[in-house]
């Protein structure tokens, strides 16, 4: 098989990790290594912090409280507004809205 301008033996051209042979499935390059589907998106891909799902390339995502969200996860933790955006707290990592961030609920 030819991948990375080399040609390979079907069984030695593996996932970095698993070392499992890519064969003709898709692969990611990694600091110059071939990962399987699985094993990159398990090492470095990025989830969601509200929905626990993969941000995927193209999707509309943000960066608070350190976290990566789906735009239209980042909602207050307890009356679900979006937070896009928006003025947001943050109580024991979890994005508030003013009006919550302040109550006693």
């Amino acid at each position: 098989m030819h991948a990375l301008k080399m040609t390979w033996h079907v069984h030695c051209f593996t996932c970095a990790a698993c070392k499992i042979p890519i064969r003709n499935r898709a692969f990611y390059m990694e600091e110059g290594a071939p990962y399987c589907e699985r094993d990159y998106e398990k090492m470095f891909g990025t989830k969601c912090r509200g929905c626990d799902f993969k941000i995927d390339a193209g999707d509309r995502f943000l960066e608070a409280l350190g976290f990566s969200w789906h735009d239209t996860c980042f909602v207050c933790a307890i009356c679900q507004i979006n937070l896009e955006g928006k003025t947001f707290y943050s109580k024991k990592d979890k994005p508030l809205c003013k009006s919550h961030a302040f109550s006693h609920v």
